[in-house]
């Protein structure tokens, strides 16, 4: 299993592909059109010592507390999850794929074979580099379970971009 966290991935949503990732699922146009009108209008002006900028658009990022921005954040994140699953890569309970589990920035990869959990990560680190999210590298974590007997065997190191991945037990 790796844990991992995207770093400031609310932040990094890239809207132009968040809007293509809701035209590829099929999200009606009006809704998308709404949303790009909506996004499109954002900007901000940032306080420093008593003063004020100008006002500035923004280009990427979901609102934090926003409502829609969870479901947002899951359409634009679930082209990782899909790439992971067509590639088969990970754990399948029942004929059903879990080899991914995705709460907000946070990402599990589970995994029966320390091979296909760095293939994992490799597709992790591929896809997100397209998707602009980064990993937090101190972030991530490996951990191994054994079954039976304790087993104490090396476990070969795990990378993600050129990153080395700690292992717990």
């Amino acid at each position: 299993m790796a844990a991992l966290d995207a770093k400031r991935a609310f932040d990094r949503v890239n809207h132009l592909k968040l809007f293509l990732r809701m035209c590829d699922i099929g999200v009606p146009a009006h809704v998308i059109k709404l949303i790009m009108t909506w996004y499109s209008n954002i900007t901000m002006i940032v306080k420093w010592d008593g003063s004020y900028s100008n006002s500035c658009s923004v280009k990427c990022g979901v609102q934090q507390r926003g409502v829609l921005s969870p479901l947002l954040f899951n359409v634009y994140l679930n082209v990782l999850v899909k790439s992971l699953e067509i590639s088969s890569l990970g754990c399948h309970l029942h004929g059903e794929y879990i080899g991914c589990l995705v709460y907000a920035d946070d990402i599990i990869l589970l995994s029966a074979s320390v091979v296909n959990l760095q293939r994992m990560l490799d597709a992790c680190h591929t896809v997100g580099a397209n998707m602009d999210i980064i990993v937090q590298y101190s972030k991530i974590y490996a951990i191994y379970f054994t079954v039976g007997k304790f087993c104490d065997n090396t476990i070969d190191n795990l990378l993600i971009g050129n990153a080395r991945i700690r292992w717990c037990k």
